[in-house]
């Protein structure tokens, strides 16, 4: 009986000990639960990344392009807010901070930060700071880097932009993660290890700070852009886009166009213009979803000096130009660079499977008699037609039919210039391989025949599949100047990449340079937008290009200028999207921008003459 008592007592004891124990494992994971999830997190080590302030970027002048402020931020540590001081924290920023709506504040006292951004305290009073420190512990000032592009839009497309790492960002660039932004385009994205700096640290143990890592700033890029020069390039384009408008009656506003100025000696790149542009502060400060729409419809983002991809039309002629110097292949019948031939209005030929084909050069009266110089001077399409048909009748469908491809890679074309940027497109130089490949992968693009001569006739005046980069076809000019192709590059300090090394002799620049200058004089196709120039004239050359585009689009304006034929320092390619005849719009814009670069008093884009 006694034992029966005891075991009862035992077990209403131990069933009181129980409840008691579930009752407080029920505390703990309910009511008290939040507050042993802070304690414990506060026994643990916990960072907080400051950005870095990136490296500065200057011109070849050393005046500064972009730089780097720091302003001091205010942010709250979350861990030193309790339900008791909540509503007085809540209250000092509402005070101080009017500019903040209801749902920004409650966004703060949501976050499970350790440290919350609350503001950019650059604009308020000292005595307000002070006060925040002084009397509120649970404020910190952190001192953030804030990116700013001083010219605005003038250099958008080679300096580029900041934002915010999306993942492949944050893989790619060891800094993204402490500095939480990246170089999305640009020189900020090709140099982002160099630019961007290592971040600091604040070492938390619970809601302290008990180490911390101050940030090491990024280094500083100096570039061989001249900001005067890239000045007048981008007013010289816009005018240019702008006379174009005026000129043609098209159904889309014409509004594209890019201009590239190279050192010939260095490969430095002294001057890129790209349009339309953008001002990358907005991504600074914050654009909003319509206007990056709008920017982006226009392809504003676009750099098409080094992604814009045309048919180059004349400009490509030089190509022909050197494989008929160095080959000795000329129009049927010529066998050297002096003799004439009679360059009609039309070209009539038969192939060899009977096809008879009439091609019709851009003068419909022709050209009269010319050698290679009158050729190139007066960009008689006939004379080289006639050369591909030369190339075509001896060695069509053999290894040898691939010769003009051959020498346009030779000068960089259907390649990378490697020039130092992102995204640089590549272009087409076509050929009977890849016809091949088209009929299976683009049907639509190619005939069921595939390769033909008169594919090869097109190519030959830069018309047809064929399609390139202002930035590649100024390099090949610069190439055959200087024998050696270079990676063009902005950073002054780039270590130079040869790409290749080609066979000129220095009897062939001068020709060519000689014949290059007959274009910009009487007689040429850019003779009326140089004509400004009077005497001065007799020393620069170039070549013009109009490029053909399918459906009803307006022909791409294209030219390519050297300031000096004597004394060559700068070639200048320009291109407008539509722009329509080269030496009409592109030839006028370039001739402004060599009067800047030989200090010659500037006088505007006027309409040249439509050739070609």
């Amino acid at each position: 009986m006694f034992n029966q008592l005891r075991l009862k007592f035992t077990f209403v004891a131990f069933f009181i000990l129980l409840v008691f124990v579930l009752i407080d494992i029920f505390q703990l994971q309910t009511r008290e639960f939040e507050s042993t999830s802070q304690i414990i997190d506060r026994q643990n080590l916990d960072k907080f990344y400051i950005a870095a302030p990136r490296g500065e970027i200057f011109d070849a002048k050393g005046e500064k392009i972009a730089e780097t402020k720091l302003e001091p931020h205010l942010f709250i540590n979350m861990r030193k807010i309790t339900n008791q001081n909540s509503s007085n924290y809540r209250q000092v920023i509402q005070y101080n901070f009017p500019t903040l709506s209801i749902k920004e504040i409650n966004e703060i006292f949501e976050s499970k930060d350790i440290l919350h951004f609350v503001i950019n305290l650059s604009s308020v009073e000292y005595e307000v700071r002070n006060n925040l420190l002084t009397n509120f512990d649970a404020f910190l000032i952190i001192d953030l880097p804030i990116r700013s592009y001083i010219k605005n839009e003038l250099f958008a497309h080679a300096v580029g932009y900041l934002g915010i790492p999306n993942q492949e960002e944050f893989d790619q660039f060891k800094n993204a993660i402490g500095n939480n932004q990246v170089g999305k385009n640009g020189l900020e994205r090709y140099y982002e290890e160099y630019l961007s700096g290592i971040p600091g640290e604040l070492i938390f143990s619970g809601s302290d700070i008990v180490d911390s890592k101050q940030p090491i700033p990024g280094k500083d890029l100096y570039l061989a852009i001249d900001s005067s020069t890239q000045l007048v390039t981008k007013e010289s384009l816009q005018q240019g886009i702008d006379l174009a408008n005026k000129s043609f009656e098209l159904q889309n506003e014409i509004k594209r166009g890019a201009s590239v100025v190279l050192d010939i000696e260095t490969g430095n790149i002294v001057s890129m213009v790209s349009l339309p542009d953008f001002d990358p502060n907005k991504f600074v400060s914050g654009i909003s979803d319509f206007e990056f729409k709008q920017l982006d419809r226009d392809q504003a983002f676009n750099n098409f000096a080094i992604q814009g991809l045309y048919p180059p039309g004349s400009v490509f002629k030089v190509v022909a130009y050197w494989l008929a110097l160095s080959e000795n292949i000329f129009p049927e019948g010529l066998n050297n660079k002096d003799a004439k031939y009679d360059c009609e209005g039309s070209l009539s030929f038969g192939f060899d499977d009977g096809s008879q084909q009439v091609y019709n050069d851009w003068k419909i009266e022709g050209h009269g008699k010319v050698d290679l110089t009158d050729a190139i001077k007066q960009s008689c399409n006939v004379y080289f037609w006639d050369i591909a048909l030369n190339i075509w009748r001896n060695f069509g469908n053999s290894y040898g039919e691939s010769i003009l491809q051959e020498y346009s890679k030779e000068l960089g074309f259907s390649e990378k210039t490697n020039v130092d940027l992102p995204f640089e497109k590549v272009g087409i130089i076509p050929d009977r391989d890849l016809f091949e490949e088209w009929k299976v992968s683009r049907p639509g693009l190619v005939r069921e025949e595939g390769w033909l001569g008169g594919d090869l006739m097109n190519l030959i005046i830069g018309q047809g599949a064929i399609t390139t980069t202002p930035i590649q076809v100024a390099n090949a000019y610069r190439t055959l100047l200087t024998g050696v192709n270079l990676s063009p590059t902005l950073n002054i300090n780039a270590q130079k990449i040869t790409n290749k090394k080609i066979n000129v002799s220095d009897e062939f620049i001068l020709f060519l340079l000689k014949d290059l200058n007959t274009v910009t004089n009487k007689g040429g196709t850019a003779h009326a937008s140089f004509s400004i120039l009077g005497n001065k004239a007799n020393d620069i050359g170039g070549k013009t290009g109009t490029a053909q585009n399918a459906g009803d689009k307006n022909n791409t304006s294209w030219f390519v200028g050297v300031d000096s034929v004597s004394n060559p320092k700068y070639i200048i390619a320009t291109v407008v999207d539509e722009g329509g005849s080269g030496s009409a719009v592109a030839a006028p814009i370039s001739r402004r921008i060599i009067q800047h670069l030989l200090e010659y008093e500037l006088t505007p884009v006027e309409f040249g003459e439509i050739t070609e």
